[in-house]
């Protein structure tokens, strides 16, 4: 019996620095589909225009809401593959068990995903660039800065957030399909077919949840309601992944 004790916090870093070197290919996907967000965003967000007699003015705005959008997916999608088994079976090269594998992975996601929602707005100033140079018989008149300080890392932080949720939510699914393999058929339709079926009962569960959480006017409150949100999928896809552990 060895008397070194090993440190769960000690096995974790390990973990999360093997994903980092490990994992280089989620950095590609995300530039890859930030790429695709970019080109969509060339035709704008936003259109408005009015015209009189002798002249039309026609504004487009350019914002990165789009790629935000791509990233959310991205994030989604990257939680999701880090499910199956031979991702969680790469773990198992260190001495560790199920805790210590799934909170490496989530650290690790809440790294990618800060790097995701980052490079996300930052691709605002690109995509403006963009617009203006390749866009032909566009006049430019006004771009807006960054403005406050204050209200861009408000920005930074709550796209962080809704990216990490959104992983959460990609990473409880991934675990649910790892239970069996014909889940990936069942789950999605009886997901479809319960929101069908509330909805024609006067409950629209989308709807309803981005209201919950988008329409939130007060920060403290839509920071508390994403980390709950979060904090309840990660919780269940644990759960879910000690299952897993017993089938094993």
């Amino acid at each position: 019996m060895s008397l070194i004790e090993v440190q769960t916090s000690e096995i974790v870093k390990r973990q999360i620095g093997y994903k980092w070197r490990a994992y280089t290919g989620v950095f590609t996907s995300l530039v890859v589909i930030q790429l695709l967000g970019l080109l969509f965003s060339l035709n704008g967000t936003g259109q408005m225009g009015s015209g009189r007699t002798g002249y039309d003015v026609k504004i487009t705005y350019f914002t990165a809401d789009i790629i935000v959008g791509f990233t959310i997916f991205w994030g989604f999608l990257t939680a999701f593959l880090l499910t199956t088994k031979a991702y969680r079976e790469d773990d198992f090269a260190f001495v560790t068990n199920r805790k210590t594998s799934t909170l490496s992975t989530i650290a690790f996601l809440f790294t990618i995903c800060v790097i995701g929602a980052l490079t996300a707005l930052l691709s605002s100033f690109a995509l403006k660039l963009l617009a203006y140079v390749i866009l032909p018989g566009e006049e430019m008149l006004l771009i807006q800065g960054m403005g406050d300080v204050g209200t861009w890392l408000q920005g930074i932080f709550a796209t962080i957030l809704i990216v990490f949720m959104f992983s959460s939510l990609g990473y409880l699914a991934g675990m649910i399909i790892q239970l069996n393999k014909m889940l990936v058929i069942v789950l999605p339709v009886v997901v479809v077919g319960l929101m069908i079926l509330l909805s024609r009962g006067g409950f629209q569960v989308e709807e309803y949840f981005f209201q919950f959480i988008f329409e939130e006017n007060q920060a403290w409150l839509f920071t508390l309601k994403t980390i709950a949100v979060t904090a309840i999928f990660y919780a269940l896809a644990v759960l879910v992944s000690n299952r897993l552990e017993v089938k094993r």
